[in-house]
């Protein structure tokens, strides 16, 4: 359980540093850190998650991760974007097609996880 949740830290962590090189291009460059690297490590974190799925935790934290994984990423774009930071990707709370992206994967979440319940509570009867 450690594991899901310190790979769940790194991957915030990463997600941070990417969408601040996107707000503020060059600003990872100037405290040395190279943008491949960052893509690098998200690709080792998919294949580690991967490797280590485990289907209790998931079931278990799935709702919890789904939000944190979706809001979290919203709430940095807004403040950097308060910061005074401008997206070069049009990854932007102002980009519509972000928020219904982001809205069908919330709504998509909710439904797996009433159905798992429902499933739960069948598998009880």
């Amino acid at each position: 359980m450690k594991m899901y949740w310190l790979l769940g830290i790194v991957l915030l962590v990463d997600i941070t540093l990417l969408l601040v090189d996107d707000y503020f291009p060059g600003a990872l460059r100037s405290f040395g850190i190279p943008v491949w690297s960052l893509y690098a490590l998200l690709g080792v974190l998919v294949l580690v998650s991967t490797l280590t799925h485990n289907s209790e935790l998931e079931r278990r934290f799935g709702l919890q991760a789904l939000l944190l994984l979706s809001v979290y990423p919203m709430l940095v774009m807004v403040l950097l974007a308060l910061l005074g930071g401008e997206s070069e990707s049009d990854l932007s709370v102002k980009s519509p097609l972000l928020w219904i992206i982001w809205g069908a994967v919330l709504w998509m979440g909710w439904r797996d996880y009433k159905k798992d319940k429902e499933q739960d509570g069948q598998a009880a009867e």
